[in-house]
């Protein structure tokens, strides 16, 4: 009989890490999480987290699967200031220049800054028996056994240049270092192949800056979304955040850069498909210069399709799959992933590779396939989808049109966008007529903005 595990070591104290760092709480009596940053005692940005001075919210199913892993956390976060709400009731999704019809779906959302949701899932995780969160430390390289087919530790240096190297033993190691992860590099000094690799790129640049919120803005909606579309490739997201902050943000791609400037910025946000986000920033009170960040590319490594991997070792987080940020999955994927290790855990470590990547795989299809779909085209690129993908699409298309006058599709819709609903959920004949009405009407002019959108005071502008 083997002996039983003894430490698990993760590598990068991201949502992704924490989240690993919780569900291995269960399997092993010490775990282990490093990260290069000064971690900070309250809810303050981290050099590490660049998209920590966005916007931030979770997908519905994203607020599920990290209550069932840490149960009461909402609740918690509520209290620190986190808006919380009916996904149709209290957000704006414009397909074009109109939004959803609003409703009430039964999916509950949260809104709150990055830094407040790390602070508070590491506070939690953090105070789990046997878990330890170290700071300053670099993960070097992986120690493997002497047969070659397993990962037995981690080098991990401090960036106190007086500290020393040291060895950390594992029975695991978890990679969840996000986009720079150095797993690959570090297989393949051990003869290790690189998974195959998905990877769309889209050049992404998003710009945001904050206002002051105060509970009459935009009627009291907790988010105005405007998403890209093909023929339309910029995006605008208005989040509530707590602190009495809106968080605006305007993406560009393949190229595009959205400017920080005020003037430029709000000016930018009228060349979304729909006025109202400009409009509402107009209106506000500006608290900082705003600041920009860049994402290349969707990228999915397919650790599952590799003839062999080593026993001891797990990726999670963005180093297994990283996907456009304006779709708030991030977080919601590194929930799931760790729902699929905890799963795997409890039915034994035999094969926890194999078994985790599979699962993994399977819980990625659905948003990965959101992510490509989304993804703007290239100027000067032309789509050149199979037949089913773009009957597909203009199905989608039609059902997206008659969900801005039709509650029942716009839930349905919201269902499958937030990851509590399969999208063959929409493959029944209530929405395929629907969608049906929606493809053969005529097309209508723009029509206003509902009146719950609209700016309640004077433009106030500052900064």
């Amino acid at each position: 009989m083997s002996a039983p595990p003894e430490r698990a070591v993760v590598i990068g104290a991201s949502v992704a890490g924490l989240l690993a760092a919780r569900a291995l709480s269960e399997a092993y009596p010490q775990v282990v999480v490093v990260d290069r940053d000064e971690l900070p005692d309250d809810p303050s940005q981290r050099d590490g987290v660049p998209q920590g001075r966005h916007g931030h919210t979770l997908l519905a199913g994203g607020r599920e699967a990290l209550e069932a892993l840490l149960p009461g956390l909402t609740e918690e976060l509520v209290a620190l200031g986190a808006g919380t709400g009916d996904v149709q009731e209290r957000t704006a999704l414009y397909v074009g220049d109109r939004p959803l019809a609003p409703g009430h779906s039964g999916l509950t959302t949260l809104m709150m800054s990055r830094p407040l949701l790390e602070w508070t899932l590491r506070r939690r995780v953090g105070a789990l028996p046997g878990v330890t969160v170290l700071d300053r430390r670099s993960a070097l390289d992986l120690t493997w056994s002497a047969d070659r087919t397993r990962v037995t530790g981690v080098f991990v240096a401090p960036l106190d240049p007086a500290g020393a190297t040291r060895l950390v033993p594992a029975d695991l190691v978890v990679d969840a270092s996000g986009r720079t992860s150095r797993t690959t590099e570090w297989l393949a000094r051990h003869q290790v192949a690189a998974p195959p690799e998905s990877r769309v790129r889209v050049d992404l640049a998003m710009t945001t800056r904050h206002f002051r919120r105060q509970v009459d803005d935009a009627g009291g909606a907790l988010a105005v979304a405007h998403r890209p579309t093909r023929t339309a490739p910029r995006a605008g997201l208005l989040l509530a955040q707590e602190g009495d902050v809106w968080a605006a943000s305007l993406t560009g791609y393949h190229g595009d850069r959205p400017p920080t400037a005020l003037a430029d910025f709000t000016a930018y946000a009228r060349t979304l498909c729909s006025p109202v986000l400009a409009d509402l920033v107009a209106a506000l009170e500006s608290l900082d210069d705003g600041s920009t960040c860049r994402f290349p590319a969707n990228v999915r490594r397919h650790y599952e399709e590799l003839a062999w991997f080593p026993d001891g070792l797990l990726v999670t987080g963005d180093a297994l799959c990283a996907v456009d940020p304006t779709l708030g999955q991030g977080t919601t994927l590194a929930a799931l992933e760790a729902l699929a290790l905890r799963d795997c855990l409890r039915r034994g470590r035999d094969d926890l590779a194999v078994r985790f990547f599979r699962q993994a795989a399977t819980d990625l299809e659905v948003p990965w396939a959101q992510a490509v779909a989304a993804a703007p085209l290239a100027p000067g690129a032309t789509a050149r989808s199979p037949m089913r993908t773009e009957l597909g699409r203009r199905y989608t298309g039609a059902l997206q049109a008659a969900g801005t006058d039709d509650p029942l599709v716009a839930g349905a819709l919201l269902r499958v966008g937030h990851l509590t609903a399969a999208p063959s959920s929409l493959l029944t004949p209530r929405y395929a007529v629907r969608a049906l009405r929606a493809a053969a009407a005529p097309p209508g002019g723009r029509p206003a903005p509902p009146a719950h959108l609209r700016p309640a005071r004077a433009p106030r502008v500052s900064g």
